[in-house]
């Protein structure tokens, strides 16, 4: 079983990322080959990958911050649901590892690290996201300098086939960090997988 979030985000956000691909799709042909003039319609795939993963990132933390209260006293859910969301870094900034932190932090589990115990392979999505993140950035804010260093890098590029690589990661990423929470939310209140 998976959490609500988990199915919203292989569902309707997948779905949303997979209407903008056919538009791209549409625009510049199926036959393989490399497409010129694409570069922007090829940025806009990371901003918007980078918007469905925040979705998904904030659905998971309420769900979690859910669980919080269902096992607080009655009196005390209102309290409880408000401090584990105030200020929460997922509302006003990318889903980056330091944001990840802090807000699951506060549910009282450390969830980069426990991600990357998870493996070196989640390690590395960890890397992704936070590298998918300062692209968005950079294009979003109109930074060409900042997007020329991190093609430069060779790691990301305003490519079809590097958005569709960079979107593998962190569908594999959202997964695992499904997993994760329930495991962490059920060992520290003591109770059976949430989800």
């Amino acid at each position: 079983m998976t959490s609500h979030a988990l199915a919203r985000w292989q569902s309707t956000g997948l779905a949303n990322l997979r209407q903008l691909h056919q538009i791209h799709r549409l625009a510049t042909g199926a036959s393989r080959g490399r497409r010129w003039g694409t570069t922007q319609l090829n940025r806009s795939l990371f901003v918007a990958l980078v918007a469905q993963f925040q979705s998904f990132c904030r659905d998971l933390h309420d769900e979690a911050v859910g669980v919080h209260v269902t096992f607080a006293a009655a009196e005390q859910r209102g309290m409880i649901r408000a401090l584990l969301t105030q200020g929460r870094k997922l509302d006003v900034g990318n889903p980056r590892s330091g944001a990840l932190g802090s807000d699951f932090g506060r549910l009282g589990f450390s969830l980069v690290d426990q991600l990357r115990a998870a493996g070196p392979a989640t390690g590395t999505q960890i890397e992704t996201l936070d590298r998918i993140a300062e692209f968005r950035n950079a294009v979003s804010h109109g930074n060409e300098s900042q997007v020329a260093a991190l093609e430069a890098s060779g790691k990301i590029k305003s490519t079809l086939r590097s958005y569709v690589e960079h979107r593998k990661e962190l569908e594999a990423l959202a997964t695992t960090m499904d997993r994760v929470v329930a495991d962490q939310l059920a060992a520290l209140l003591n109770i059976a997988s949430p989800w």
